[in-house]
């Protein structure tokens, strides 16, 4: 009976020790960002253009911008200060979150990225999205 209770101890503490620690995330700010602030006035000005005439050259003009438009989405790039730290609420009741890279500051930390070869730029996925950072 001892060597049942000990060994069930021993195997709720490497579950308990090998949980996954409490972090926050790094989010992206779509406000902070020129490229997609640019890329949402543009869809809004192709809808107010759609149903203003109905023409034969506006209907060429409105497929070009579409057309455009997609080339420009298709390639997404953000300055680094467009990524925010969001912290876990229990990282929060830390106190040395606040001394931490992560809080905003003059020595702010970078948000974790990879490099693109071909473009040869880093980048962040964000929602399936890849996002090219500069800066």
């Amino acid at each position: 009976m001892f060597t049942k209770t000990a060994v069930s101890f021993i195997g709720a503490g490497f579950a308990l020790m090998s949980a996954q620690a409490f972090a926050g995330e790094w989010k992206l700010n779509p406000r902070a960002c020129p490229d997609l602030v640019e890329d949402r006035l543009d869809r809004f000005e192709d809808r107010r253009d759609a149903r203003y005439n109905y023409g034969r050259r506006d209907r060429r003009e409105d497929r070009f911008d579409r057309r455009e438009n997609r080339r420009d989405e298709a390639v997404t790039i953000c300055p680094i200060s467009a990524f925010y730290y969001q912290p876990d609420r229990r990282e929060l009741r830390r106190a040395d979150y606040r001394t931490s890279g992560y809080a905003r500051g003059r020595n702010r930390a970078r948000p974790p990225l990879r490099y693109d070869r071909r473009m040869r730029m880093s980048f962040r996925y964000d929602n399936g999205r890849k996002i090219y950072v500069r800066g």
